[in-house]
């Protein structure tokens, strides 16, 4: 059986969405990543770091978004949400996996770190490192921006993996309003956000979110 280890608000977003798309089975285990759950000695043995996605595929434990995604369209993808290995679009379907995380999103959480209340932010904040680091995220939207095009998604015209790493950070990008001068980025996001599997499987994040939008507003009055 395959084990989803799965908090809203974090990246395992992507992988309940994923499986949703292919129509596999998986058992979800849930979790409160602004409670103790992810400290606890049982998950920290699968999750060193605590971190979020886990999943746990009949014995075989796997962390990071990234490589889950590509493990699960390799074993049960049936060649879906995929190109051929070697490939141009294959590799390209890798730059903007890479891209995601390592451009954009570690930018994108410097901000949520020191510019939202805590638990979302840190307890200690600097506020002006969490802008500078909006400012660096923004930036790099333009490489994004000139690679979309005005139909379809990252690459192609099907989902693929690149797709569902930047669905994440993109989509909440867009809640705080930093999509407003990349318009095929923020078409882009819509479409993916139209997606009835994705509707569900960002639910309950968006739930999370709404409270943290609610302590925000407070501390701002």
């Amino acid at each position: 059986m395959l084990d989803v280890y799965h908090a809203p608000t974090t990246r395992s977003f992507r992988i309940t969405w994923l499986l949703n798309e292919l129509g596999v089975d998986f058992n979800l285990i849930e979790m409160n990543y602004y409670a103790n759950d992810r400290h606890q000695p049982a998950f920290r043995a699968i999750s060193p770091l605590g971190s979020l996605p886990v999943i746990v595929d009949d014995g075989f434990a796997l962390i990071e978004s990234g490589a889950i995604i590509n493990y699960l369209l390799r074993k049960y993808g049936n060649g879906r949400f995929c190109y051929p290995d070697g490939s141009c679009e294959a590799a390209l379907v890798d730059q903007w996996m890479h891209w995601s995380e390592s451009l954009f999103a570690v930018h994108q959480r410097m901000y949520w770190d020191h510019c939202v209340p805590f638990p979302a932010g840190l307890k200690e904040p600097v506020r002006k490192v969490g802008l500078d680091a909006k400012k660096v995220a923004i930036g790099y939207l333009h490489m994004l921006e000139d690679a979309l095009g005005e139909d379809g998604y990252m690459v192609g015209a099907d989902l693929t993996g690149a797709d569902f790493m930047l669905c994440f950070p993109l989509f909440l990008a867009g809640r705080d309003g930093w999509l407003v001068d990349h318009p095929k980025v923020s078409s882009y996001i819509a479409r993916i956000a139209a997606l009835p599997n994705f509707k569900t499987a960002i639910a309950d994040t968006l739930k999370v979110i709404a409270h943290f939008d609610k302590l925000k507003a407070e501390a701002a009055t």
